[in-house]
């Protein structure tokens, strides 16, 4: 039978320290907000307060008009520094690239329609506007008045404000006829040239007034032939469902 070894058995290693917490980690149940996340893009978990405040100013722009500045808007606009700004623009191209936006682009009387097609069996006058963004797709469609009473009482602000509220970049609104004659009235026509005007000043193009009634529509846009926004086909000359 061999002999028991008399080495000693090697002592156990120590176990190392626990590690205190960070007092400046976040905790992991909290929500990061956009520009938490911007902060920590450019500057790691633990973003110093002067990236805070760049992330803070670039989270309250829009996404499609961030994605218009590029790398050389971000410096001169929203004063990043050229190294943060080419990372930001690369990662928002790349977020492009991988989630490209499928929203068509509302290019004429005859895009919008389609989207105000429910307008065309109303059975009261409805008003609606149509938000875009910075490449002319659709944000929303809001309904803006209902009834007769409403609509007469319309103001430019009432079709406007839903724009201001979702950054809208341009708008079309339109309206129904419900006796299915879309001739716009002289009405139609003081509405449209307020419209036109209150848009312009608050710099969120007015692109069309579109009546739409039950089997016809007509477009402000084609028929005085606005010609101040060249994006805006106004040359569709189908005007029947």
């Amino acid at each position: 039978m061999p002999a028991a070894s008399l080495t000693p058995a090697a002592p156990a290693a120590p176990r190392p320290p626990a590690t205190a917490p960070d007092p400046r980690a976040r905790p992991a149940s909290r929500p990061c907000g956009e520009a938490d996340l911007i902060a920590q893009v450019l500057d790691g978990p633990e973003p110093a307060a002067e990236v805070m405040r760049w992330a803070e100013s670039l989270a309250r722009v829009p996404f499609w008009e961030r994605r218009s500045l590029g790398a050389a808007g971000l410096v001169r606009e929203h004063a990043v520094p050229p190294g943060a700004a080419a990372r930001l623009a690369a990662l928002w191209e790349l977020a492009e690239r991988w989630f490209p936006d499928a929203r068509p682009e509302i290019a004429s009387p005859r895009d919008a329609v389609l989207l105000f097609a429910g307008l065309a069996g109303t059975h009261s006058e409805t008003v609606m506007v149509l938000l875009l963004d910075g490449r002319q797709r659709p944000i929303d469609v809001e309904v803006v008045a209902v009834g007769s009473t409403n609509v007469a009482r319309l103001q430019p602000r009432d079709v406007l404000a839903p724009a201001m509220r979702r950054d809208a970049s341009a708008i079309v609104v339109a309206h129904s006829h419900p006796a299915g004659d879309a001739t716009p009235s002289r009405a139609d026509r003081h509405l449209t040239m307020a419209l036109r005007e209150a848009a312009a000043l608050m710099g969120v193009p007015l692109l069309d007034h579109i009546v739409v009634a039950r089997r016809a529509w007509h477009s402000f846009a084609r028929e005085e032939q606005w010609t101040d926004i060249p994006t805006w086909a106004a040359d569709d000359r189908d005007s029947v469902y």
